[in-house]
């Protein structure tokens, strides 16, 4: 199984990435027609009125869709700043729109809107997707305004980082930063799931979707308005304790460097010390007796938790180990 090199999410969260596909008046794009099978040419010609640009206050975030009247699914991240929200439809027209619900874990949210839908696009929530099998992606990458992408699933049940959501499928699709939120429809005009990343893998370039495969329960608990977050230590810039940063410091090798602790998050009220302490950051050596050598070993045993569950973390602070339990809790002013 290959690892991924580099993982982004799709939405541009910099401005350097926004500059990328955010400047100048959105067109609607189609790709050359020997990149697809005209099965998938007819999915889009159907499909992409049912497909919008989600907008912020600093302009496009991403991509989302119609699924039912008034409502419009998408990747939490797309939302995660906050609105207000603008819907700018196949039709020019802009419309607002509030947050309903969101799992941050899964990578989904919907969207609420007086606006009239042009074409509801229907989630595919029991079929399982086939590797090999041929998808459409419709989204808003490259200053492509719904423009379509062709490719192939790969690979079921990735987990290629920490950092995402864990069992993801696999695809050759071609998206790019602005595709966040955006479809992945089969031969039969149904969604599989919600674009949500692309990286570099030692395969090479790929994309990645949420599925949708049974969470049809999921999505109706999001229209209810259930907000679900990852849990969070509330810790920024932790690092692996190299032995170069070791010697540098003059600590014993081995575990995660605090970094700065968030005020307001379960680290600070555990009692964690960071770089704000002016002095040396406490060292995590492991989370309920797993060890940790690096940040992403320390993300992956907290995202196994919920928020409100404890954990006991293992410290070194100096020359002592004691153990500390922190409630887990969404990041500090989310």
């Amino acid at each position: 199984m290959g690892k991924a090199r580099a993982l982004f999410l799709l939405v541009p969260l910099a401005l350097a990435l926004y500059a990328l596909w955010g400047q100048g008046p959105p067109s609607l794009w189609a790709e050359p027609v020997q990149a697809s099978p005209e099965a998938l040419q007819e999915v889009y010609a159907k499909a992409h009125p049912g497909v919008l640009r989600i907008e912020g206050p600093e302009g496009g975030r991403g991509t989302g869709f119609f699924y039912a009247p008034g409502l419009v699914l998408t990747a939490y991240h797309v939302v995660a700043e906050g609105g207000p929200f603008t819907l700018f439809l196949a039709d020019r027209s802009r419309v607002g729109a509030q947050l309903l619900g969101f799992a941050e874990p899964l990578d989904l949210a919907v969207l609420a809107t007086q606006a009239r839908a042009p074409a509801l696009l229907p989630l595919e929530t029991a079929r399982r997707p086939q590797p090999g099998e041929a998808v459409l992606h419709i989204g808003n990458g490259r200053n492509q305004f719904i423009a379509p992408r062709y490719g192939r699933i790969t690979r079921l049940e990735v987990s290629p980082s920490a950092f995402l959501p864990q069992g993801l499928v696999e695809t050759s699709l071609p998206l790019a930063p602005g595709d966040s939120g955006g479809p992945v429809l089969d031969g039969e005009g149904k969604v599989l799931g919600v674009a949500v990343a692309i990286g570099q893998t030692e395969e090479g370039f790929r994309s990645f979707f949420a599925p949708l495969l049974g969470r049809a329960g999921v999505v109706a608990a999001l229209e209810r308005g259930e907000r679900r977050y990852w849990p969070y230590l509330g810790l920024r810039g932790p690092r692996a304790l190299t032995p170069e940063l070791a010697r540098e410091l003059g600590l014993p090798p081995g575990g995660v460097l605090v970094g700065e602790v968030v005020p307001g998050g379960a680290a600070q009220r555990a009692g964690l010390r960071g770089t704000e302490s002016g002095g040396v950051p406490d060292v995590i050596l492991a989370v309920d007796g797993t060890p940790v050598q690096s940040f992403e070993d320390l993300l992956r045993e907290v995202r196994k938790r919920q928020v409100g569950e404890k954990v006991r973390l293992t410290v070194r602070r100096g020359g002592e180990v004691f153990q500390v339990e922190a409630e887990l809790a969404p990041f500090p002013g989310r």
